[in-house]
């Protein structure tokens, strides 16, 4: 599903971001992408999330080269295989939770009678049935992840980004968005969670852990880890 091989990203100045990062994430994983700010976390995500570039490397994502499709190419391939959950949840004021879901598939061409009952089907699959026709301002910092997560997944993306999905939450809310994402994880949905909280990075079964732009270890079930100082093969 995801696959990196010596991707790097460079800025401006001489920021090298991400140092020849080799990953593979393989489809129905769950993993967490961990490290402290400035570790390149967020550079990774807009690399999977195909948001952005690599500087040299190639980043593959279902089976497709992200670095060389055109951005029309691109943009059809976010539309079809990924899902965004944000820290802020970027939700419109003023729009209904359904709508906001049924919204975020206008750019993959699916009519507005279908949006809406994929929409509508999301927010029951997050607990939210009972809440199709509340605003955001109507709804809990948890609720309104709720809507964001049902917005990522109505889409059905083969693989959803969450990007510290519990920064803005409570500790009960926190887990309660914890637990749907793996439940969509069990349902066969790639999961990545970026994250600098250790708690939140304890629930995944696979941990990568970055410093400095490079991978640093890779933990996985039964206390296999591996580490490199330029990334290992995962």
């Amino acid at each position: 599903m995801i696959e990196l091989s010596g991707a790097e990203k460079s800025y401006p100045g001489g920021v090298r971001a991400l140092r020849g990062v080799d990953l593979r994430v393989d489809a129905g994983e769950l993993v967490a992408i961990v490290g402290p700010s400035g570790s390149g976390k967020s550079t990774m995500l807009h690399l999977i999330g195909t948001l952005d570039r690599p500087s040299a490397g190639t980043v593959r994502i279902a089976g497709h080269d992200a670095g060389t499709l055109p951005d029309r190419e691109l943009s059809a391939l976010r539309a079809r295989h990924i899902g965004f959950v944000f820290q802020r949840f970027h939700l419109a004021a003023g729009v209904s939770a359904l709508d906001n879901v049924a919204d975020g598939m206008l750019y993959g061409g699916v009519p507005r009678r279908e949006r809406r009952e994929r929409a509508a089907e999301a927010l029951g699959r997050v607990g939210l049935g009972h809440r199709l026709a509340h605003r955001p301002h109507e709804l809990s910092g948890g609720e309104c992840q709720r809507v964001a997560v049902a917005r990522a997944v109505a889409g059905g993306p083969s693989l959803l980004l969450a990007d510290e999905p519990t920064g803005n939450l409570d500790t009960s809310s926190g887990q309660d968005v914890l637990a749907i994402l793996r439940e969509l994880n069990a349902s066969g949905t790639t999961v990545a969670i970026i994250t600098h909280d250790e708690e939140v990075a304890a629930t995944a079964p696979r941990r990568v852990r970055l410093r400095d732009g490079m991978i640093v270890a890779d933990e996985r079930p039964l206390g296999t880890t591996r580490a490199g100082s330029t990334g290992g093969t995962a």
